[in-house]
């Protein structure tokens, strides 16, 4: 049980790199006038996966610590960055289906949505460093 929550975390912070690079060109277009192709429906339903799973993946290592150890505080700074990213999955989430339910031409909302998730892969980055200390520390011993 408590091997499947990084298996799934390093898989969605993998892909959401690849989601980031397909929003760059978005980004590049939008503020620096570059030319380029943004691929949407890519972006898109890859960026839905990755929140999906990373919330999942959040939810499911707090259930699987909280039972094994009994409380989730135990993990110490890998803890406390997961509970900062939070808010930014869900940022990013939300600005995206905001943006997909009702397309039109926006400039700053993407920044946001892109802030978002920037912060959010920024501090899943953080995470595999804490996530191998809790896997050495905690789960190879």
């Amino acid at each position: 049980m408590l091997w499947i929550h990084p298996l799934l975390q390093f898989a969605a912070t993998g892909l959401a790199v690849y989601v980031l690079s397909l929003g760059w060109v978005r980004f590049q277009v939008n503020h620096f006038g570059k030319r380029g192709k943004f691929m949407w429906a890519d972006h898109v339903k890859l960026g839905k996966i990755t929140h999906i799973i990373w919330m999942a993946g959040l939810v499911l290592g707090q259930y699987a610590v909280t039972r094994e150890w009994g409380s989730n505080g135990v993990t110490g700074n890998h803890y406390i960055i997961g509970q900062m990213m939070m808010p930014c999955i869900a940022g990013g989430y939300i600005t995206g289906v905001i943006m997909d339910r009702d397309k039109k031409k926006r400039r700053y909302m993407p920044l946001v949505h892109g802030v978002f998730n920037a912060l959010a892969l920024l501090l899943a980055l953080a995470q595999v460093a804490t996530g191998w200390l809790v896997i050495r520390e905690f789960m190879l011993n």
